[in-house]
């Protein structure tokens, strides 16, 4: 299983909740830093790996990687 941690907007906390509710992805809080973002720690098998990406695209839709 790998781990990939997240920096996820305050605005957009609840999206990004709905993206690992309907992948049924494993996640922890971390805690916040001093953006006003909260660090998520997102659980993943590598077959989950396009849930991740939504999860990126929420967070930055201008990056194309």
């Amino acid at each position: 299983m790998k781990t990939r941690t997240f920096e996820v907007p305050v605005d957009s906390i609840f999206e990004f909740a709905e993206i690992l509710e309907q992948n049924n992805l494993d996640s922890t809080i971390q805690g916040t830093n001093g953006d006003d973002e909260i660090l998520i720690d997102v659980h993943y098998e590598p077959e989950e790996r396009e849930a991740l990406f939504e999860l990126m695209e929420l967070l930055d839709p201008n990056d194309e990687n």
